[in-house]
């Protein structure tokens, strides 16, 4: 039986909002402000390779521990490992963090479509948010772009206490949308999480794959969309209903 679409689920990071970009201008202002304390000039390092090795050490610390869910402890051992590895120093590592957060918190923006796009299907769908976080960073995105208005239902997993891809979140999502999962599409950034997560509770799978996104195609791992912009939801919607 083919159901129709009437609700969507969305996640919060890179998927509306563009958090990779914001965390890495947060780490090149912090890190380029200690090569500075440290006398040395930001031309003697490719902040970009530096960053994408601490992210590849967060990575790893996070498998490490297995740990699905982000650990603010993990980062920001890995950033102090990174600072002893090219700088040499032992760094205060609080006091970086909260420079850290600021930055990041001030460079963080929605994704050029996103606004428009969830104020088009708020008016015809509903809308709900599931999101893997801690609750304060997510409930800070959510309340800086005012996102509250247009979703029936916001899930943190912090608040909710499970995570994507556990059923018992999406299940949660359609019982306070009141709707079927069958008739609900989930789209999310990534496949460990948004894929699996909605295809094991019955949501149609959406994967939107931006550009430089960070999770790789997994041939165990099928979508039943993908997408590149949240604009070509629309469509899919459409041809799905039709």
């Amino acid at each position: 039986m083919n159901y129709n679409i009437e609700g969507i689920t969305l996640d919060l990071d890179d998927t509306l909002v563009d958090s990779r970009s914001a965390w890495k201008n947060g780490f090149k202002k912090t890190f380029s402000d200690l090569i500075c304390l440290n006398k040395q000039t930001t031309s003697q390092f490719n902040l970009d390779t530096i960053y994408i090795e601490y992210t590849q050490i967060v990575s790893t610390s996070h498998e490490t521990a297995k740990s699905s869910e982000w650990s603010e402890d993990i980062a920001k051992i890995s950033y102090k490992e990174i600072s002893k590895k090219y700088l040499n120093i032992e760094i205060n590592i609080n006091e970086i963090w909260n420079n850290f957060e600021k930055e990041w918190q001030a460079s963080i923006d929605l994704f050029p479509e996103s606004l428009e796009i969830i104020k088009n299907l708020s008016t015809k769908y509903k809308l709900g948010m599931i999101t893997n976080g801690l609750s304060a960073h997510q409930r800070f995105k959510i309340e800086k772009f005012s996102l509250e208005k247009f979703f029936n239902c916001i899930l943190i997993s912090e608040e909710f206490g499970n995570q994507k891809p556990d059923k018992s979140i999406f299940n949660k999502a359609t019982e306070l949308m009141k709707i079927k999962p069958q008739e609900i599409i989930h789209i999310g950034d990534n496949p460990a999480h948004d894929v699996i997560g909605a295809n094991n509770s019955e949501i149609i799978s959406c994967w939107i794959k931006r550009k430089n996104n960070w999770y790789k195609e997994n041939i165990n791992i099928r979508p039943d969309y993908t997408i590149k912009n949240l604009k070509e939801i629309i469509q899919i919607i459409d041809l799905h209903n039709d």
